[in-house]
């Protein structure tokens, strides 16, 4: 019995000893740092969840970040071995690319919304501010962090499609940070500018939205990711990937986690409106928007995308699902659908109903928001080829079905 029992304490020793010698070879395994160009802007911050998480120690990586006022000013650095990966705008990047800088997307990030109500990337002006409407935006002045950028774009191509003329107001460059006060000062007469100083706009300023240049545009219309040049890709891939995968990680958790992204924004930024974190890259909308960008001589011919965007990176659509107490509806750029091609979608579902929730069922996929809860939820999932139905969680014969080719 003594030799059984010191037989057993021996295993038990050896067990402890092995896991103990795994578990610290894991804690001290070396990690590699990429250093990350980045900008102070909310839809950034995941970045800092997946850091505090641990979702690139998990993947072999420390995050090192250096944040810069703009995307040029983040094409730049990584050209002069300033950086390894950077977060910013597709105009940058198609800049870069049609510039003889071989940019190269690793992972999208994030889209705008639908409407000024839901937007957090908008045109800001004084709320005493005779500027009621974008017409009323010809020949004033505007702030944007960048010339030549992502908001030259985005302001121009959104008012010719309201039909002001896109060359009459003067846009003139200044640090996200120093807008509110240019506006207080009369400097400018209305700023262009992300979360948080929307929020900080309107919560501590009184300021007001006069247009979202985003949702003109389109429904969820793309605007950043996180790339890098192509020769630090071609000399680190498994790292590349290896960030792909973490940062990925850190969309989907600050989707899900809205609170703990608010928790890292500045004072001022209460019901700060956070964008659509989305792994997806709608290449249809991202085309149109190098076709603006080409329109307005930020680039003077298109880009070439099947190098900017390789197949890593994988392509979808966002898709928009509502439900009410005598609504239901699933959307694709504003219009109803029922069918569609087979791959990845970004669904977001607003559920305005305490009563009802919001399901989508078919192969592969089970997705549901809560009866009793209303606000948000975002899904990424794989429609298959065959049926799907989207449904009321408690009224059965609320439903629609559709078919993925």
């Amino acid at each position: 019995m003594t030799r059984r029992i010191f037989g057993f304490g021996i295993v038990c020793v050896l067990a402890l000893v092995l896991f103990c010698g795994a578990a610290a070879g894991k804690s001290q395994r070396k990690l590699a740092t990429v250093t990350v160009d980045t900008l102070n802007i909310a839809n950034g911050y995941p970045l800092d969840l997946g850091i505090q998480k641990g979702f690139f120690a998990n993947h072999g990586i420390e995050i090192k970040k250096q944040v810069l006022q703009s995307g040029n000013d983040i094409v730049l650095a990584l050209a002069n071995n300033n950086g390894d990966i950077g977060y910013l705008g597709y105009v940058p990047m198609f800049i870069a690319r049609t510039q003889g800088i071989k940019f190269v997307l690793i992972s999208a990030s994030e889209v705008e919304g639908t409407s000024a109500d839901d937007n957090w990337q908008n045109i800001m002006v004084k709320g005493s501010s005779s500027i009621r409407t974008p017409q009323d935006l010809a020949g004033k002045t505007i702030a944007v962090n960048a010339l030549k950028g992502v908001g030259e774009v985005m302001i121009k191509a959104a008012l010719k499609k309201v039909g002001v003329d896109p060359n009459s107001p003067k846009l003139l460059a200044l640090g996200f940070g120093t807008m509110r006060t240019a506006l207080n000062n009369g400097q400018v007469d209305a700023f262009w500018a992300p979360e948080p100083f929307v929020s900080q706009g309107l919560n501590l300023d009184g300021d007001r939205i006069v247009m979202a240049p985003g949702p003109v545009l389109g429904k969820y219309w793309p605007i950043g990711g996180y790339g890098a040049l192509d020769s630090w890709v071609s000399k680190n891939p498994q790292l590349a990937k290896s960030f792909r995968e973490a940062i990925n990680e850190s969309l989907a958790y600050a989707q899900s986690h809205p609170d703990e992204v608010r928790a890292l924004l500045p004072p001022g930024t209460q019901n700060v409106r956070l964008p659509i974190w989305s792994p997806v890259v709608d290449r249809d909308k991202l085309t149109q928007l190098a076709k603006y960008a080409k329109e307005y001589g930020v680039i003077t011919s298109l880009p070439n995308f099947a190098k900017l965007i390789p197949s890593s990176v994988q392509s979808g659509k966002v898709l928009q699902g509502t439900i009410g107490n005598v609504f239901l509806t699933l959307r694709l750029d504003g219009k109803a659908v029922s069918r569609l091609p087979h791959g990845k979608y970004t669904v977001v579902v607003t559920d305005n109903s305490k009563t009802t929730g919001f399901q989508l069922a078919g192969p592969g996929v089970s997705k549901k928001t809560s009866v009793k809860g209303t606000g948000r939820s975002t899904w990424t999932v794989t429609l298959k080829k065959g049926k799907y139905v989207y449904s009321s969680l408690t009224n059965k014969k609320r439903k629609r079905t559709l078919t993925i080719t």
